[in-house]
């Protein structure tokens, strides 16, 4: 495999230690103007000295996100923002599903080979994914919001943010992702978000629940197996 070069690197916004060490000293009015430079270098060392706890920095953040192509750029304001808080979070709901094209709009020709719980695709639902427990309130909230679009990426959310939590994995907060089958039951895509989001709740009615769905001779069925047999890997 090629390296990247220095060029490479800086076009797609690879900033080093001491192009972050040079922006330290600027005030926030100054780091965010640099956040939305023509440069993307000076954009990804701009992100990595802002905070995500200030109202104004992460709705500035969320913008140049929305925006931006540099991959360095788009990494170093995801953990800047992954930082924030329950304010923070809920902003950052308000993009689930706007940010590019990456994420699933039909069920899937085939399930994951990953043995853990895939990544979100859309990049606010996994940097959601990532953040402190804290914010899990904001994101069962959107469970109760009626956004069709938002539901299946914050299903992704819960359930990885779950799953390497294990502790959270508690009947009150499995309840509201068995209420999602029922009231989104026509939509398959929906459906299967919540089946790979049971692999993390390993409880009685979890189980019930996939069982259920592993009868079915499709993508459905295949996840609920593949649900299954993580619980029974993780928790035999």
């Amino acid at each position: 495999m090629l390296k990247s070069t220095g060029q490479d690197l800086q076009r797609r916004g690879f900033a080093s230690e001491g192009d972050v060490a040079k922006l330290k000293p600027f005030p926030v009015s100054q780091l965010v103007a640099l956040l939305h430079s023509d440069d993307p270098v000076t954009r990804t060392a701009a992100a990595r000295c802002l905070s995500a706890v200030d109202a104004v920095v992460v709705a500035h953040l969320l913008e140049q996100l929305a925006m931006e192509k540099c991959l360095y750029t788009k990494i170093a304001i995801c953990e800047t923002l992954e930082k924030g808080d329950l304010s923070t979070a809920r902003k950052m709901i308000l993009y689930l599903g706007k940010i590019g094209r990456n994420q699933h709009y039909a069920l899937p020709d085939r399930i994951s080979a990953k043995k853990s719980y895939p990544l979100p695709r859309d990049i606010i639902a996994r940097s959601l994914g990532k953040m402190n427990g804290s914010i899990f309130p904001a994101l069962l909230d959107v469970l109760h919001g009626g956004d069709a679009e938002r539901i299946s990426e914050v299903l992704d959310s819960i359930g990885f943010m779950v799953f390497y939590h294990p502790e959270m994995a508690t009947e009150t907060h499995a309840q509201e992702i068995y209420r999602v089958f029922s009231v989104y039951e026509h939509s398959q895509l929906i459906v299967w978000k919540a089946l790979l989001c049971l692999s993390a709740f390993p409880l009685p009615q979890s189980l019930s629940i996939l069982q259920g769905f592993s009868a079915y001779n499709n993508v459905l069925g295949e996840e609920a197996k593949r649900s299954l047999h993580l619980i029974s890997t993780r928790y035999s």
